[in-house]
């Protein structure tokens, strides 16, 4: 239409072909991918799929499933972890409703048992220690040894260097963030500074950090706080990825530093009480784990 010469029945001649085109596509393919919600799309409508797997499906709502599942399923795979974070429902009503429960849930909860995947070749083994004897009745394997999982240059910031981990202490009390709705702690945002910069000094690329804490005040003052009062160029601290927990359960890095924010009189630790949101933000690292929060708090909740 944007050619001089070409008419509207040009133009109606050449989207009927194209919708041809497209369909004569979709009928000779053997696996089309998409997500739950493109699987609506009107170019499928006609068409039936007999196998459906759906990955990650635990993240999903039932009703986002039902989109594909009409299209004629006769076997259905669902992927998921259902001791993992679920659907992400920002409607207070709608997820007081159920709209946060997956239908892979369901399924498990009507009795249904999950074939489990038992072999993790994600983290070091004793990393994975934890997550599996408190979230998968201890049957997690490892098919990673701890030899494979050791970084030159950082070994002397582990307490112990067999267990790249270690607890941080910090008791700087948390703050209502600028956005009202979330909380941030200025104190634990300077740990995660120095100990960032340490890693960086040591040789690590910003690539290999990943920095998670469950609310947005802190993700974005940590952000902030890290190109502004950062010992090193500012442009390092900008490929640190800093994100929420939510955000990042099914990504990986090698090192991960966990900023827990709450630090309060009143005894209350919000989103941390979740053992699924925990056990997201244990199991994102490769080879190392930092957690920084307030003992005293979290030591209150049977699970911390």
């Amino acid at each position: 239409e944007e050619i001089g010469d070409f008419t509207a029945a040009d133009a109606k001649r050449f989207r009927y072909l194209r919708a041809q085109a497209e369909k004569e596509i979709l009928q000779a393919a053997d696996v089309i991918c998409t997500t739950c919600v493109g699987a609506g799309d009107p170019r499928l409508a006609n068409l039936r799929f007999r196998q459906l797997l759906i990955d990650e499906s635990t993240q999903a709502m039932e009703a986002e499933c039902f989109i594909p599942i009409v299209l004629g399923v006769k076997q259905l795979v669902l992927v998921g972890d259902h001791c993992q974070l679920g659907p992400v429902v920002l409607c207070k009503k709608a997820a007081k409703a159920g709209l946060t429960q997956s239908l892979f849930e369901r399924l498990v909860l009507l009795g249904h048992r999950p074939i489990r995947l038992q072999v993790q070749y994600r983290m070091h083994p004793s990393l994975s220690e934890f997550p599996s004897n408190i979230f998968y009745e201890g049957t997690l394997q490892n098919g990673v040894a701890d030899v494979e999982r050791l970084l030159p240059n950082i070994e002397h910031m582990w307490p112990n260097p067999s267990r790249p981990m270690y607890f941080l202490i910090n008791n700087g009390n948390e703050e209502i963030a600028g956005s009202g709705t979330s909380f941030l702690n200025r104190t634990e945002a300077s740990s995660v500074e120095k100990i960032v910069s340490s890693m960086l000094r040591s040789g690590l690329r910003p690539e290999q950090i990943g920095v998670v804490t469950p609310y947005e005040g802190q993700r974005s003052y940590v952000v902030n706080h890290m190109q502004k009062a950062g010992a090193l160029r500012s442009d390092l601290y900008k490929e640190i990825e800093v994100a929420s927990v939510d955000s990042f359960q099914g990504r990986e890095k090698d090192i991960i530093i966990v900023s827990c924010v709450r630090s309060n009189a009143q005894q209350g630790i919000g989103f941390l009480r979740d053992p699924r949101r925990l056990n997201v933000a244990l199991t994102r690292a490769r080879y190392g784990v930092i957690i920084i929060g307030n003992a005293r708090l979290l030591a209150r909740n049977p699970l911390w």
